[in-house]
């Protein structure tokens, strides 16, 4: 069953400032979820206001550049012809030297491989160890 409420001028009272507490709220839940909305007021503010942040970038980009500004090196001495060779040269061989190294490291390695394979098959230096083991068990040979 349905009963309808008494309207009395107190309940319509109620009713009306509730309507307009809730109007007034939505307005203001408005209004705050702009002023947290950054990257829009940012645009908003680069598009208003361009000239103003063009001219802020310049300032804060000098002032950073006077802040973070290295101290003068000293003079550097002037090398003699013989010296500038030398390093030219060093500079050209490192490379050349790295493949020869690297080159020389494999063949050690493979040298020091063969001869530990065949301390570890005297009877037969040619042929190759199976180390496998099967999940049932070794194989019979």
């Amino acid at each position: 069953m349905d009963r309808k409420p008494p309207e009395t001028p107190e309940i319509l009272k109620l009713l009306e400032l509730a309507n307009l507490s809730r109007s007034l709220l939505g307005g203001e839940a408005e209004r705050l979820r702009q002023r947290l909305d950054v990257p829009a007021r940012l645009r908003d503010s680069l598009k208003h206001h361009p000239s103003s942040w063009l001219f802020g970038s310049l300032a804060a980009g000098l002032a950073a550049s006077f802040a973070f500004r290295r101290k003068p090196r000293s003079e550097r001495k002037r090398k003699g012809f013989p010296a500038a060779l030398l390093g030219l040269t060093l500079t050209a061989a490192r490379p050349l030297a790295k493949v020869w190294l690297a080159d020389q490291a494999k063949r050690w390695l493979a040298r020091n491989a063969i001869t530990r394979f065949r301390e570890s098959n005297p009877s037969n230096p040619n042929a190759f160890h199976d180390t496998h083991v099967h999940p049932s068990g070794p194989r019979p040979r």
